[in-house]
Formats: structure tokens, C-alpha cells, sequence
């Protein structure tokens, strides 16, 4: 019964791996060739001119990744066979890793009937990006990133231990999973996670910083980047070439098309202070939760981490295709739970990569040029994109707040007003999939009845270890 169920998920999945796969492989044609094997290349230049050496290639700007992403650079290179071959192969793997963590979580949350959300998803959203998406080695840390969150052993400790591993092992990848430890929840085991994490990644690097000094350099190549075209702070450039904004765009030496001119420094600026705001926001909603109550340790680490890359997205000074895969894979772990606060979040993001191929490649010569009509489209996704890191945030401040402290209030979507009852909650994000027939079978139950009597059973989901 469990394959009949997935058969459909799974026969689209099939079907479009398949033709991503002979796109990457070339065996059917793709309109811009490059915008496959672009990176790969960089990739085996590398290999060739720095690794197989036994080299960092620190002296090239385009290397912005931390140490760590030597290992999934090097392991197609160490086989028999054509690196570009086993590099897609590798992705591939990496894909369907990241289907079979996200059936089997919506299998151990629903094992009667598992959500699809998360594995529709995946499926088509990967497909949206199309071949692209196996010509970076993105694919793997996203892997790394959802085994992370959905990873479930034993013991509450034994699973703090896992997922620290994993989310230290994709930071040390490329940093962004790091996001995850802002929904770390709070005593012994969330310090476990966080400690675990901390010196998964950390010792690694140090270590490598000693054999290889001047690896920590990526940092400062990143911080010295401008606003490429495609980012959400190029906006204001992207319009202003429509009305004769005297910049230009320039092909830099950290390998992206960046706007060059007035107000360009400004932008950079505004981003790092987005970028600080909405992580300081998300500081705010974690203490909030710890004081109020608010939602499970689950949720907090999917459904926070997701906010936390969605942030680290839209204010990001650059907005490569390759980001997109960050977001679809957290995404998706959120709908494979049917309690996530993120599902109209989730599926604008896929709305947003929908559009992926439309920007880069096929109209990204006329978006550098200040065509209005591929401008337009970038601005949409953009758009898109800022709404659902607003949704977001907005709807762990809800689930956070004190009109709506309780968990219960949150995930049926009710609101007590002037003592008169309870009233549905157009705007929240589950409507009644939670509850059941009243109080003895909502939320409230279930909470009071975890850890035991004499706290608030939403606090104790929060605090509890």
C-alpha cells in the first residue's frame, strides 16, 4: 500500500531525473551548454592546477567555498572514468538521497498517510531548475542538510549527536546549514547539537588552516563581493538602467556579473544590515519561544531553519541558481511534516525557482543588457522570494507571541476575542489538519501530556531535552 501511494511522486521523479541526466550527460540537447558545465570546468581546473598539487587554489577569487568543499570536488577526480560524468553521478546519488530522507520522514509522521508535500516538492522544483542543478555540488550539502533534519535515532541524545554531525558536516561543505543552529532548542541537548556541530565543522577547518594556511580566505573573498545581477539588492540598478542609471555591469574577477557605479556600495551595505535584522529577528522569535511556549523541537529546527536560509537568501549580495537548491531541500523537509507553519512559504519558493531557466540561461544575455521583459521576470521571482521570508518570519512571530503563546492557538488557526469564543483564523498557515472534534483531541492534549505535570506544556515542548 506505502508504494501504491508513492508510485505517482515517484514515476515523476523517475522521469525527470532521467531527462535531467541526459541533459547534463549531453546525450539529448540543452540550449546553453555552459550553463551546465560551466562550473565543472572550474571545478577540474582546479583539480588539475591546485588539488592534484597538493594545493588550496587560494590564489583565484572565484574560490569562495570553505575547505570542506575540497571533498566533493576531489571524489569524482579519485575514480576511473570522466570527471564530468561521475560529477553529474554524483549528483544524482545526492538527489535521490534527498527523496528517500524526505518519504521516510513524512512516513514516520504519518505512517497511515504520509504528507506528499515535501516530495512533490523536491521533485519539481529540481526539475524547474533543470540540469544546472547537477553542474554544482550543491546537490550534496543540501543532502547533508536534510539527513540533518530529518534524521531520527533512539534517543533524544543519540539524535542531537546526529544531527549535529551532519549540520557541522555541511557547514564545513558551504556554510549555510549553519542557519539551522538558530532552531536549536534550549539545555542539555541543544547544547549537545550545537557543541557537536560547532566542532564538527570547526576542528576540520582549523586543522586544514595548519597543513594549508590562508583556506580561511574564502571569507574575505565573499566579503569583498559587489550585488550581483540577479540578487534581490540589484532591484534598484536593475530599474534604474530603465531610466538611465549611469552604471554599468561588469564581469568580476569572483566569476558573476556584478553592477558597477553609484549607490553600489550603499546596496552592499543595506544587505549586511538585512542580513543582520532578519537574523536578529530570528534570535528574537527562538527567545520568545523559549519564555511563551510556541512549537515542538521539530518544527523549531525545520521550520526556523528554513526561515534562517530564506533570509540568508534574499539578503544576500549574490543570488546564483545553485541557492535555489538550499531552499527547495529545508522546504521541503517542512511539508513533510503536516504540522510545519511553512507550507505557503514553502510553495511560494517553488513558485519563485518556477522561473529559474527564464533568468539564467535563456534570457540572462537581455537582463545584462536592461532588457524590460527578462528585468521584469527577475524582479517577480525577487518578489517572490522577499514575500515568503516575510510569511515566514511572520509566522513563527505569531506562533510565538503572547495573543497566541499556546500552540494550540497557532496550529488550528484560532483566536479568542472578547471572551466570546473561538473564531477561525483565515491566515493560518494549517487551518484544522491538527485538531479534531475539541480540546480533549487538539494540540493541547497531546502537549500537556509530554514531560509530565507542573509546566506549561507548550514551554515544556520548547525547553524540554
Amino acid at each position: 500500500m506505502r508504494i501504491i501511494r508513492r508510485r505517482p511522486v515517484v514515476l515523476w521523479y523517475a522521469v525527470t531525473r532521467v531527462l535531467i541526466l541526459l541533459l547534463a550527460l549531453n546525450v539529448l540537447p540543452y540550449f546553453n551548454r555552459g550553463a551546465i558545465t560551466g562550473d565543472v570546468k572550474l571545478y577540474h581546473q582546479w583539480l588539475t592546477q591546485s588539488f592534484d598539487h597538493g594545493q588550496y587554489p587560494l590564489d583565484d577569487k572565484k574560490w569562495q567555498y570553505p575547505p570542506g568543499a575540497a571533498a566533493p570536488l576531489l571524489l569524482p577526480h579519485l575514480l576511473p572514468g570522466s570527471y564530468y560524468v561521475l560529477f553529474f553521478l554524483m549528483c544524482l546519488v545526492a538527489d535521490v538521497v534527498v527523496l528517500v530522507l524526505l518519504l521516510r520522514a513524512a512516513e514516520r509522521a504519518d505512517p497511515e498517510n504520509p504528507p506528499k508535500g515535501g516530495a512533490w516538492l523536491w521533485t519539481l522544483g529540481i526539475a524547474a531548475i533543470g540540469p544546472m542543478a547537477y553542474g554544482r555540488y550543491d546537490l550534496v550539502v543540501t543532502a547533508s542538510a536534510v539527513a540533518a533534519l530529518t534524521v531520527t535515532l533512539r534517543s533524544k541524545r543519540s539524535t542531537a549527536v546526529a544531527r549535529g554531525v551532519l549540520i557541522g558536516v555541511g557547514t564545513f561543505l558551504k556554510l549555510w546549514p549553519a542557519a539551522f543552529l538558530v532552531g536549536a532548542p534550549k539545555r542539555r541537548n541543544g547544547r549537545l547539537l550545537f557543541g557537536v556541530a560547532a566542532a564538527t565543522a570547526a576542528v576540520p577547518t582549523l586543522a586544514l588552516e595548519l597543513f594549508f594556511p590562508g583556506v580561511l580566505s574564502f571569507l574575505t573573498n565573499q566579503k569583498s563581493r559587489g550585488i550581483q545581477i540577479e540578487s534581490v539588492f540589484a532591484t534598484p540598478f536593475l530599474a534604474g538602467k530603465w531610466f538611465g542609471w549611469s552604471g554599468h555591469i561588469e564581469n568580476t574577477q569572483y566569476g558573476a556579473y556584478e553592477y558597477i557605479g553609484p549607490g553600489v556600495s550603499l546596496a552592499g551595505k543595506a544587505a549586511l544590515a538585512g542580513t543582520a535584522v532578519g537574523f536578529g529577528v530570528l534570535l528574537l522569535i527562538r527567545r520568545r519561544a523559549a519564555v511563551r511556549g510556541g512549537f515542538p523541537f521539530p518544527a523549531m529546527l525545520a521550520d526556523v531553519g528554513f526561515a534562517a536560509v530564506l533570509v540568508a537568501v534574499v539578503t544576500s549580495r549574490v543570488l546564483s541558481p545553485q541557492y535555489l537548491v538550499w531552499l527547495l531541500g529545508v522546504a521541503a523537509v517542512c511539508l513533510a511534516r503536516r504540522e510545519t507553519l511553512m507550507r505557503t512559504p514553502a510553495w511560494l519558493v517553488l513558485g519563485a525557482v518556477s522561473v529559474t531557466q527564464l533568468i539564467f540561461p535563456l534570457f540572462y544575455h537581455s537582463l545584462r543588457g536592461g532588457q524590460i521583459y527578462s528585468g521584469l521576470i527577475l524582479m517577480g521571482r525577487n518578489a517572490a522570494l522577499v514575500v515568503a521570508a516575510v510569511l515566514a518570519l511572520r509566522a513563527l512571530w505569531r506562533a510565538t507571541g503572547p495573543a497566541s503563546g499556546l500552540l494550540s492557538g497557532v496550529l488550528l488557526g484560532e483566536d479568542r476575542r472578547d471572551g466570546a469564543g473561538l473564531v477561525q483564523d483565515e491566515g493560518a498557515p494549517l487551518g484544522r489538519e491538527v485538531g479534531r472534534g475539541g480540546v480533549e483531541h487538539g494540540p493541547e492534549r497531546v502537549v500537556d501530556g509530554v514531560g509530565g505535570p507542573g509546566r506549561v506544556g507548550a514551554d515544556r515542548l520548547v525547553e524540554r531535552d
